[in-house]
Formats: C-alpha cells, structure tokens, sequence
C-alpha cells in the first residue's frame, strides 16, 4: 500500500490517501469484471497481490519474445529473429512506457528501463533485417527512430548501413556529420568508435556489400542479399504498382499498416473543445463524396499545434485501419524539407522499394495517390511552410482526410477547413501545470502559478518548458521561478531546456524572413503600447502606408504579430510577451542607439500629428490649444481620412497606446513633443471624463520640461492641470497651477496661452461667487483670443460671461452675450461649444419663463451633443429638457428625464452636473409633495456644492431646503437653513 500512495501522490499523500487506493483498487476490480476477466487482484497484508498466469503479463511475454530473437539471430536465423522481435514489439502502444508522461519519482525508473529496453529490441529488429538484405524498406523508419532519439549512436549507425547500401553514401556521411554536431553541442564528446569507423569505411567504399570489420554491433550485419520474397515479417497487401512495373522491378509489400505519428503526451490537457470540433470536421462527410477533407490547425510556434494534431490522430486510429503517415515539413533549422523527400519516404512506407522508385515530383505524387486511393488513411502533415509544399502530398480520395499545422493561414488550399489556436486561457494553463506538476504543489502557491502563466504568455511551450524545469526540481517553490522569469532580459534563457526553447523557435521564424520584414520585427518592439494600428508600420520603416501594411501582414501571416478585429473597431496589432522579448534581442544585437532614437521620434511624432488632426476635426480647428515646435511627419491624406472618419471612436481606440507614447516621449527626453501630445490629449480626457489618465501624462509632461528647463512646455502643462482641477472642481488647486502658468506664458511672450489661462481663473472666480473679479478676467481674456483668432475659446468666454449676467438677474443682456457667443462658433464650427451656450439660452429662457423657447433650445442642444458623442453636454441638456417638462406639469415624467441624466453624468465622474441633477430632482419632488424624497436629494446636492466650493449652487440649495422644511412644517431645520444660507 505504501508504494502505491507513493505511485500516486509522491512525497505529499493527502490523508485520505490509503481510502482513495482502496477505491480505485475497486473500480480496478469492477472493471475486470464487467469485461469477463478473472478476479486476479488479491488483498494482501500489507497491500496487495496480483496472480497471473504465463502468457497474461503483457511484460513477460515482452522479455521471452526478446530473448527468443536474440537466440535466433545469434545462430544465424534472422527471419525467425525478426518475427519474435516484432511480437515484442507488438505488445507496444506508442513509443514509451505508459504513453509518457509519468509524474511519478516511483514509476519513472521502472518505466526508463522499460523504454531502454524497447529501443534495445528495435536496434536488435533492424540488425536481423539488415542482414536480410532489406535495407531499402528500413531507411524511412530508422529516419524517424533517429530524429527521435538522435544521441542513440547505433541507431545512427543503422541508418548509415541501410543509406550506403542503397546507394546514398552522401546522404550516410551526412548522418554522421549531423550526429557527430549534435554530439558536442549536446554532450560535449565525440562520436564514438563505432560510428568513426563506418564513417571511415564508406568514405573508403568498403562498405558496398559486406559491414566493416572490427565495428562493434553493426559488424552483426551480414552481406547484402537481394530480397526475392515480401518480407517474411509482413503480410502482403498488394504488389506490381503500375509505377513500379514500368521501371521493372518487384515491388516489395509495406512491412505492415504504416503508423508513422509520433507518441501522444500523457498529460495533454486544455483542448477538449477544439479536439471535438477538430474530430468532427476530419469524420464529417463532404457535399461531395469524393471531395477531399483538409483540416488545417494553425498558430504561432510553441502554442500546441503538433501536440494536438498527434493527439487527436490517435484518438482517430481506430476510424483509419489502414494507418496514419506523419511527416514533419521543416528541417531542424528552419528550412523547408522538398515534398519529394517526403513523397519518396512516404512511397517506401507503402512497400516502394528504392529500385521503383520513381525520379520525378510528378510522378511519385501520382504514385502516392494511386497507393492510397482504396485505403482508409490519416496523413497528418506538420509545420507546413506553404500551399505549394502540401499540394504534392495531399491524396486524390476521400477516404484519405489530410490534418496539416503551420504557422501560416494556408487560405490558398482550396475547400480547407481552418482551425486557429490560440494560447492558452488561464484556466487551460493551470490545468496543464497540475497535471505536470500535481494539484497539489500547483494550489498550495496558486498566486505564483498564475504568475508563472502571465510570465509565459499563456503559450503552451513555454509553460511545458518551465514545468519540466519545475518537475526536476521538486525542492524549488514555484516563486522561485517566477522571479527567474520576470528579468526579461533572461527570460527566453530561463525557457530553455532539453535542448528545447522558445528563442530557437522564434529564431527559426525570423532568420526565414526577408529582409523588410525582420527589421519591421525588431522596431515594433520599440512600441511599449500593447496594441497599435497598422500605420506605425511606415514611420517605422520610413516607407509608404501601402507598402510598409503588407510587410507587418507578412508577419501577420508568419504568427509574430498577432492582430484582433472586434465589431465596429479597426484592425488592432500586438506582440506576444515572449515574441517581443525576442523582438527586443533582435534590436539590440542589430541597431544602434542612434538609429532607435530617429526611429522612435518619427513614430511618435506621427502619434502627434494624428491627435493634433484628429481634435481639429473634432473642434473644428486648432481652437483653444497651443501647440509646440516637435515635428510632424507626412502622412498621406487617404490614411489620414481611414484613420480619422470618426475622431472622437479614434481616441478612444488609441487611448492607451497614446497614454504609453507620452510616457515614451518623456522617457527619451522629447519634452517638446511629450508637452504638446499631453496636452492635445486632453480633447479625450475631458469628453469622456478620463481624469486620471489626463494628470498622468501631464505631470510625466511636466517634470521632464522643468528637467530640460523648457519654460514654455511648463506652462501648457500648468495651465492644463489647472483646467484638471477645474474640472473635478478642487478650485484652489486650480488656482494655484493657473496663477504660475499665467506668468510663464506671460514670460516667454505667448498671448494665447497666456488668455486661455486667465480664462480660467475667472472660471474659478465665477465658481467661487466672486462675479466682478470674473467678469474683469473674462473681457481681458476676450481681447487677447481675438487678437489670436481663436473663435472658440471666445465663445466660451462670451457664453461665461453670459452666465454672469443671467446670475445677476440680466436677461436681456446675457441673451445679447450669448447671440455674440454663438456668431463666434459659427466662425469655428464647433458644434459641441454651440451646444453649450443653446444650454445656457435655454435656461435664460426658463429664468423669465419663456416654457416653448427654453424647449426649442434645449431639443437643439440635445441633437447636437448626442451627434458628436459628448456624454456631459448630454446630461446638462436632459437636465434642461426635465426642468421644462416640470414647469409643464408632467413631474413624472421630469423624474425620468433627470435620473436618465443622473446615469450619464455618473458615468462621466461630472460632479457639478451630478450636484445640479440632484438639485433639480428635489426641485420636481418638492412640487410633487414629495418633501421627505425632495430632502434626501437637496441634501446630497448641498454635499456636493459643498466639496466642490460652489458657492453659487450651495446658497440656492439652501434656500430651496429652507422652502421644503417650512411647507413639512419642520420649523427647525427651516430655521437652520435660513441661517446657513444668510451666514
């Protein structure tokens, strides 16, 4: 019973653990029974014993056949040698003990012997062979036993017989060269004698017939003899292929049903719905019954293609009888192996031998199709490079689906049903580290195993690589890791191990590309935003939109950038984490600090020119902004007009990546260029209410203009966060940042700056109830905009100004400012200031009772704001709407209206609108009786006012809360509020 706890949980058993055994020895049981097997499992103290008989241990009947062959070959009789070597073999599901896989310290020793043991017995298989003369039908087999074991030297050995003895002594060199590589760079040694002395002998011609002498092992190998019979081992299936008659030859029969895919993972995990619509796709009849079924899996390297194409081609072995082939379409280094490579390994598998083999691409694909065209096959091609590589290996009937991976999209393989994987989600990725690592060890730091997934990008290599690393270090917590990982700088080091790696891979894809396209993947590691739009290509490559668009597709199409099209939105591009590690290596090992900074301040400068067109588009024209000296790149006209239809839906695209440029423009000293995209920003910030992004990039803006001493750039900046506080009405504060700007601006001779923040100041002093001071700052204000032509500005002023004259009980004259605020926006067309000041009209019109006019405006105002999308011109005109509704009798419907602009303007943090909205629903409540609900919101209005210091807003409401508490005849608080509002 201990060894079995230990089997299962290793070193950390679960206390339960000798009750879970007991319940799996159980189902064990039941299981055996339901299938008619004898009660073999016995309880034995201190566990258990299982009796069988000679021939039912699968394991027994392994080692008897082995021994049976090895007495067989060494008395010279290699057919009877080879038969007892496959009937071991036979015995074998896939290429390792258990599938692979095993998390078990106890199993895991046991199960290596076993696999040692196995490929013992196939080198053992292929000596008996060779020396039966077949070593043309072994060649393709022994390529895939020494691609998947390529420091087992007498495998490699074997190969380079069979390769010499059919003619292809290069290609045996080649095998040694290629081993004797892979040799250092693994171990560090050279090959061993074995290996130097066939090398010697067929660079000599001495191994034609006869094996070299005094070569351990392959010396077993007897002379070639012509095989004049199928394979004694192998049933024959068919013979006399119309091909290989017309070359004259006896075709040998297939050793047996191909079943070329490699060994499935035992702990594959996190693909269930997708290996189920990949499963019905490949079993799904055609509209045609003899239309060809391809199914392509494609991604990025090392997020789980091949692993799941082999897994899923086991799970469908029983549906093929006739065998699955498996070909592998990339070379070890990147480069593309020809399709008649694959078709002549192929066509041997299928019993070609080298003598029928025929010469041309043509005629080995015709033969191919001709070979399966009856059979019941899965041919699974992994890691395709392109369309024109797979079309001479796809079959020419139905019964023959095709699954094929690749990096690329393979749209031109006509009727080809694609499946796109994508990383891991976060759930998939923990499912995969717990059943590598145990869930156990994986929720005990689950906070480290989260971090150790977002550190590997959820990509299925990587966090295979680390839980490897993990696996043969029981004694590191999974933190440990995760701080190794979180250097980026050695992060693509850390995922390393085994001989595999994220970098190889990465570096395989980018070594393959042209020129252009390299360079276009390192600078877009330059790009901290996390996403980007298409156009950041051009500056990057200092070339036309056009051309640099079709580059970052190629890289598209190459999976090193990946790209999101959502609903309603334009293209967005990213590099995955590690991709832009790798990206980042790239940049440094091939440009210099000089040409990243160039690149770098063109791409940021064409960030600048975009936002600068897109708020002049938005406003009209340049309007109440000052802008800087940085430089403004070309752009063509057509991308500006696709980018910027819709200005306002273009900021909140670019919202982040804007943010991130600002801080990269301060990071690499532009000042001049980081204070003028700050500040253009801020057309965005204030629209929809984004605050907090409007004091980040503008105190990142400020203090890299005080460290390079640009006093103009200080004063754009103070005067915006002045307008800042303004807005979350901390007036004070504003006051303090407006009063410096104002003389900055004044210092370095800037008019307009200079008038936009005395504008400003009187804000505040209107706010504050100081109304003469006010009106003074406004007119001075008045004069220096229209000295600047700034038409917008101005009608901000002039509506103001006409603010003050309506407060002070001056209709007439606030109606005649507003009418001169509205000629000054017709001159700027900016149709969201137009909006304000109808607001304002409208409620000059309420104050005299004027119901029909202030419901005009008010409707005006209404279409105009939801036109360009500003959500607080929205709430303010709702408000309006409400208030004529109530003077209309329909109070319910008023409350409507109100708490519809109560949603809006919360959303958009608009504390003066959501304390005036307040204000107004008591008001309606008051005139409905509602005194007790009229209460609560007078009061949550006069929290408001009170915070904000909006002394104009708080005695009204004063005075309103003195009104309610007298008509509920509730004489103190009426008292207490008189006071207030005298005090």
């Amino acid at each position: 019973m201990g060894r079995l706890v230990d089997a299962v949980w290793g070193v950390s058993p679960p206390p339960t653990a000798r009750a879970q055994i007991q319940i799996c020895v159980s189902i064990v049981r039941a299981s055996m029974a339901k299938a008619g097997l004898p009660d073999v499992i016995q309880t034995r103290s201190p566990g258990y014993f299982v009796e069988v008989g000679d021939d039912e241990l699968d394991l027994h009947v392994f080692e008897r056949a082995a021994s049976a062959g090895r007495t067989a070959a060494e008395a010279g009789r290699f057919e009877e040698a080879a038969s007892a070597f496959e009937t071991a073999l036979g015995l074998w599901r896939g290429s390792s003990c258990f599938g692979g896989g095993i998390a078990s310290t106890v199993l895991q020793a046991p199960a290596a012997r076993l696999d040692e043991q196995r490929l013992t017995v196939v080198e053992q298989w292929v000596d008996a062979r060779l020396a039966l003369g077949l070593h043309q039908q072994l060649v393709a087999r022994l390529i895939d036993l020494v691609m998947q074991n390529p420091l087992r030297e007498h495998l490699r050995a074997q190969l380079m017989v069979a390769l010499s003895r059919s003619g292809r002594q290069a290609e045996a060199l080649e095998v040694y060269r290629r081993g004797r590589r892979e040799l250092i760079d693994e171990l560090g040694i050279e090959p061993g004698e074995e290996l130097r002395r066939l090398q010697e002998s067929i660079l000599s011609g001495r191994l034609d017939g006869a094996p070299p002498v005094n070569v351990p092992s392959v010396a077993r190998v007897l002379p070639a003899t012509p095989a004049t019979a199928a394979d004694p081992a192998e049933p024959a299936v068919r013979t006399g292929t119309p091909a290989a008659q017309s070359a004259g030859a006896t075709v040998a029969e297939p050793p047996a049903v191909p079943r070329l895919l490699p060994g499935a993972i035992a702990d594959f995990a996190g693909r269930d719905e997708l290996l189920a619509s990949l499963k019905e796709a490949l079993e799904r009849d055609t509209e045609s019954s003899y239309a060809l079924r391809i199914v392509s899996i494609t991604g990025r390297g090392g997020v789980g293609k091949t692993t799941l194409a082999v897994h899923l081609g086991h799970s469908l072995a029983n549906r093929f009888p006739d065998g699955q082939m498996f070909a592998k379409l990339r070379g070890p280094s990147a480069q593309p192996i020809l399709p008649t490579r694959i078709l002549e390994r192929f066509l041997r598998c299928l019993g070609i031998p080298g003598s029928a083999m025929p010469s041309t691409i043509e005629e080995r694909a015709e033969l191919f199709r001709n070979l399966v065209a009856d059979r019941r096959m899965l041919i699974v091609l992994d890691d395709a490079i392109d369309e024109e590589q797979v079309r001479w290996l796809l079959p020419g009937s139905s019964n023959c689906p095709v699954l094929i991976t690749s990096r690329s999209r393979l749209a031109g393989l006509e009727g080809t049903s694609s499946v796109q994987i994508d990383v891991f989600s976060t759930e998939q990725a923990l499912e995969l580290l717990s059943r590598i690592l145990g869930s156990e060890r994986i929720h005990s730091e689950l906070p480290s195993a989260l971090q150790l997934i977002k550190l590997c990008g959820n990509l299925a290599l990587a966090l295979r690589i680390v839980a490897a690393r993990l696996v043969t270090r029981p004694h590191w917590p999974l933190s440990k890791m995760a701080a190794r990982l979180r250097d980026e700088r050695q992060r693509l080091d850390e995922l390393t191990h085994g001989g595999v790696g994220v970098r190889a891979g990465l570096a395989m894809v980018y070594q393959g590309l042209p020129s252009d396209a390299q360079r276009l993947f390192r600078r877009l590691s330059m790009l901290e935003a996390a996403e980007f739009s298409s156009w950041v290509a051009a500056p990057l490559l200092d070339v036309a939109v056009g051309e640099a668009e079709d580059v970052l597709e190629f890289l598209v199409d190459a999976q090193l950038v990946d790209v999101e099209v959502a609903k309603g939105r334009r293209p967005r591009y990213r590099l995955h984490d590690l991709v832009r590690v790798y990206s980042q290596e790239c940049l440094a090992e091939h440009e210099n600090t000089a040409e990243r900074a160039v690149v770098l301040c063109r791409v940021l400068s064409t960030w600048l020119l975009l936002v600068e067109e897109a708020h002049r588009r938005a406003y009209g024209g340049d309007h109440t902004l000052i802008h800087g000296s940085a430089p403004r790149p070309a752009l063509d006209e057509s991308v500006i007009d696709r980018e910027l239809a819709d200005p306002l839906r273009w900021f909140e695209d670019e919202r982040a990546s804007l943010i991130t440029a600002v801080r990269q423009a301060a990071g690499a000293g532009l000042d001049e260029l980081c204070w003028d995209l700050a500040l253009t920003l801020v057309t965005l910030f204030e629209m929809y209410g984004y605050f907090d992004d409007w004091r980040t990039t503008h105190e990142i803006a400020l203090a890299v203009t005080r460290h390079n001493d640009n006093r103009r750039g200080q004063a754009a900046m103070l005067y915006s966060l002045g307008a800042l506080h303004m807005f979350e009405y901390k007036l004070d504060e504003a006051r303090g940042r407006l009063g410096p700007a104002c003389e900055l601006f004044r210092e370095v001779g800037d008019v307009h700056g200079e008038a936009l923040a005395l504008r400003n100041l009187a804000f505040v002093d209107r706010i504050q109830g100081r109304l003469d001071e006010a009106m003074a700052g406004y007119e001075k204000a008045l004069v220096m905009l229209s000295e600047v032509n700034d038409s917008t500005a101005e009608a901000h002023v002039l509506s103001n100004m006409a603010q003050i004259h309506l407060d002070r009980g001056l209709i007439a004259e606030g109606k005649q400012t507003m009418a001169a605020g509205l000629a000054a926006v017709e001159r700027s067309g900016n149709r969201r200031v137009r909006a304000q000041i109808l607001c304002r009209l409208g409620e000059a019109h309420l104050q005299i009772d004027e119901v029909p006019e202030a419901e005009y405006v008010f409707t005006q105002a209404l279409e105009t704001v939801r036109s360009v999308g500003d959500p607080v011109g929205e709430c303010y005109a709702l408000r309006g709407l409400a208030i004529v509704r109530s003077r209309q009798g329909s109070h319910g419907t008023a409350y409507e209206i109100l708490e519809q602009a109560m949603g809006i303007a919360s959303q958009a943090r608009e504390y003066l609108a959501i304390g005036r909205i307040q204000l107004s629903l008591g008001e309606v409540a008051a005139d409905r009786g509602s005194y007790g609900s009229a209460k609560e919101h007078l009061a949550a209005a006069l929290d408001i006012f009170g915070r904000m210091q909006a002394t104009k807003w708080r005695e009204q409401t004063l005075r309103l809360m003195n009104e309610v508490s007298e008509a509920s005849e509730d004489a103190a608080a009426a008292a207490a509020y008189a006071q207030a509002s005298s005090g």
